[in-house]
């Protein structure tokens, strides 16, 4: 459920961010919506299941909290530096 408000949060803030730069919101909140998306599914895919592992191994730890919510991070982190990326503005 966080992941899918920070997805679509993330999808606003490409779009306002585009409206104000005089780009495509549309096509922009898409971009910032994969970006968030794509890392996500990847990290949850990939880094997950052994983090996990670890975790059964010492269930009285923080690294659980951590283990469930380090793909909204992941995907925030990317969207960032996509956004970084897309709206820089080119030097005359």
């Amino acid at each position: 459920m966080i992941g899918t408000i920070t997805a679509f949060l993330i999808a606003y803030w490409f779009y306002k961010s585009a409206e104000a730069t005089g780009r495509n919101p549309l096509s922009s909140a898409g971009l910032g919506f994969l970006a968030y998306l794509i890392p996500c599914i990847a990290w949850t895919l990939a880094v997950t299941p052994g983090l996990r592992d670890a975790v059964e191994h010492n269930p009285g730890t923080l690294s659980g909290l951590f283990v469930n919510y380090a793909y909204i991070l992941t995907g925030a982190g990317c969207a960032a530096g996509v956004k970084f990326l897309h709206f820089r503005q080119a030097k005359p």
